[in-house]
C-alpha cells in the first residue's frame, strides 16, 4: 500500500485490513534518519482470495485525508551486493573534456562534415 499519510499508525491499518482476513504482518516503512514514515507499507495475508477482498474494498479509500493505493506487491529479483560496493567508481567519461583537449591541440574549434552515403546492401 502507499500514498500513506505521515501520522497513520500500524494498528490503524490493521482495524482497516483484518475484517477481510487473516494478517500475518503489517509494517509501515519508515525513513531511518528521521524515525518518520516514508507513506508506503506492506500487509501480508496468506489466503489470496482474502487479500483480493481488501485490495478491492481498500484501493482508492481516504485515509486521514489521503487516497491511499492498495495492490498486490511484485517479487523483486534478488541482486548480491556488488564486490566493490565500497570502493569508488571509475571516472565516467566525458566527451566535453575529449572536445576541449582536441580543440587545444588543433588551436582552434574542430568542425568535421559527413557525406550521407547510400547503403548499398539494402534495396
Amino acid at each position: 500500500m502507499r500514498n500513506l499519510s505521515r501520522v497513520v499508525n500500524e494498528k490503524e491499518l490493521y482495524e482497516l485490513f483484518q475484517p477481510f482476513g487473516r494478517i500475518t504482518s503489517l509494517n509501515i516503512v519508515m525513513d531511518t534518519s528521521t524515525g518518520k514514515s516514508k507513506g508506503f507499507g506492506f500487509v501480508d495475508m496468506p489466503e489470496d482470495f482474502e487479500a483480493a477482498a481488501a485490495i478491492k474494498a481498500l484501493d482508492g479509500k481516504l485515509l486521514q485525508g489521503l487516497r491511499m493505493r492498495v495492490k498486490k506487491a511484485v517479487k523483486q529479483s534478488y541482486s548480491p551486493p556488488r564486490e566493490n560496493a565500497g570502493k569508488a567508481r571509475p571516472e565516467r567519461f566525458d566527451a566535453g573534456k575529449v572536445n576541449s583537449a582536441i580543440k587545444g591541440k588543433r588551436g582552434g574549434p574542430h568542425t568535421t562534415e559527413h557525406k550521407k552515403t547510400a547503403r548499398k546492401d539494402r534495396p
